[in-house]
């Protein structure tokens, strides 16, 4: 989609191509292989394990597929991402890779991490346009949300949380559209209100008002507290941010709730008086458990400061199911950390989280002011500044840097790579 990528402008066939890769790599990564799951089945506790070969093989081929093009037309783009932070970041998941503590489960996560990061490279380059950009990601949402509104007619036990689901029952009338759980969809619907917002800025009036006004509904109604608040948060503060041409005051509303967040949840963990801070605030001081699982995971974070346990080492391996007394407790069953930065410590140490710090945040926000200070793709940077802003200030209570192809992590390598070819090239109208 840069100007540079003139040779790309094949014939029908190729356009075809490569708006079918750009719409299959999104519905893959944001519905997942597990639409519809029945959360009744105990078949359902195995899903991640099932699918494992086939997440593994589409995303392999995606990512052959995405390389194809991008090699072919826009190789020379390639060199805008050999930033001196992502530079860094690869030298240290390599790092990392060799010191794990569970070598195999990181070289796993390591090779699905390079097949996820080369498909979502080519989603910024794959489209002919902006017009094409905004078409392509109008079919992919509206796919989203037209199956999962059937689902809620046709199919209600499938798509909305029952009193008969095994794992979480209290989540009873929670929606959850195509996929397994409200929190994933809650966060998925939120990036696609993103999507209709700039859907409709870039001219298609009856496809964005649909896509934003259905998904900003689904995001009310799946019960997802964090995503709901988080979203309408972005919305507003990223309004704000495009018109602010001061840095110190830019940063200020970006960078707010990133700290606020963290400073109230994982801060209250470390220092008794951010604790006493946040038990005094109208919010639920323990942010639905997850202290819990900080007060476990904070511990053994520090023990390997430096190299951490490597991707895939440290949650559901067998050292922590098996290997002491407080494993025991139901923080050492979870699936995360529930803060994605604590588990990039866990799993990259301090060292890595600074890397994932610059190339993940600090970079980004340089590039974002490049283009918001340029003013010629307000829309596009639009999109990108708030799924780059939700992602962020969600991560502080999940987690999804580095995890192989969660959906949220997908949408944030979309927004992140597009923001730096944005700051670089200038893109077809």
């Amino acid at each position: 989609m840069t100007d540079m990528s003139a040779s790309s402008m094949g014939g029908l066939d190729e356009i075809d191509g490569r708006g079918i890769l750009f719409c299959v790599i999104l519905l893959v990564g944001w519905i997942t292989f597990s639409p519809f799951a029945d959360l009744a089945s105990p078949e359902t506790l195995e899903l991640a394990e099932g699918r494992d070969f086939q997440i593994y093989a589409a995303f392999g081929l995606m990512a052959a597929g995405s390389f194809f093009y991008i090699w072919r037309t826009d190789r020379q783009a390639l060199a805008a991402l050999a930033t001196p932070a992502n530079i860094a970041l690869a030298g240290w998941i390599g790092v990392t890779l060799v010191t794990s503590h569970e070598i195999s489960n990181s070289l796993k996560r390591v090779a699905m991490l390079g097949c996820v990061v080369t498909c979502c490279i080519s989603l910024f380059l794959l489209p002919r346009g902006r017009d094409d950009l905004a078409k392509l990601l109008s079919i992919v949402a509206l796919i989203i949300v037209g199956l999962s509104y059937f689902g809620l007619v046709f199919l209600p036990h499938y798509t909305i949380h029952q009193a008969t689901d095994i794992g979480e029952p209290q989540l009873a009338g929670d929606w959850r559209g195509v996929f397994v759980h409200k929190n994933v969809a809650s966060a998925v619907f939120s990036m696609l209100t993103f999507v209709g917002i700039f859907v409709l800025r870039a001219g298609r009036t009856v496809e964005g008002w649909t896509i934003f006004i259905l998904s900003l509904v689904f995001v009310l109604c799946s019960g997802g507290k964090s995503s709901t608040a988080i979203c309408l948060t972005t919305i507003a503060l990223s309004l704000l941010a495009e018109r602010t041409r001061n840095v110190v005051l830019w940063s200020i509303i970006v960078f707010s709730p990133l700290a606020l967040l963290n400073f109230l949840g994982i801060g209250a963990i470390l220092f008794p008086q951010l604790g006493a801070i946040a038990a005094a605030l109208p919010l639920d001081a323990t942010f639905t458990g997850r202290t819990d699982i900080w007060t476990f995971a904070i511990p053994k974070a520090a023990e390997t400061l430096v190299f951490g346990h490597g991707l895939g080492g440290f949650w559901a391996t067998a050292a922590l199911r098996f290997g002491g007394e407080d494993t025991t407790i139901w923080a050492g069953n979870a699936a995360h950390a529930h803060n994605g930065y604590l588990d990039t410590v866990l799993a990259m140490g301090v060292p890595g989280l600074a890397f994932t710090f610059a190339a993940l945040i600090v970079q980004p926000a340089r590039d974002v002011r490049r283009v918001c200070a340029r003013g010629d793709e307000p829309a596009v940077s639009s999109l990108f500044l708030q799924i780059w802003m939700f992602s962020l200030y969600l991560n502080a209570l999940e987690s999804f840097l580095f995890e192989r192809a969660n959906p949220n992590w997908i949408g944030l390598l979309f927004a992140l790579f597009g923001i730096r070819f944005l700051a670089e090239f200038k893109i077809r109208a």
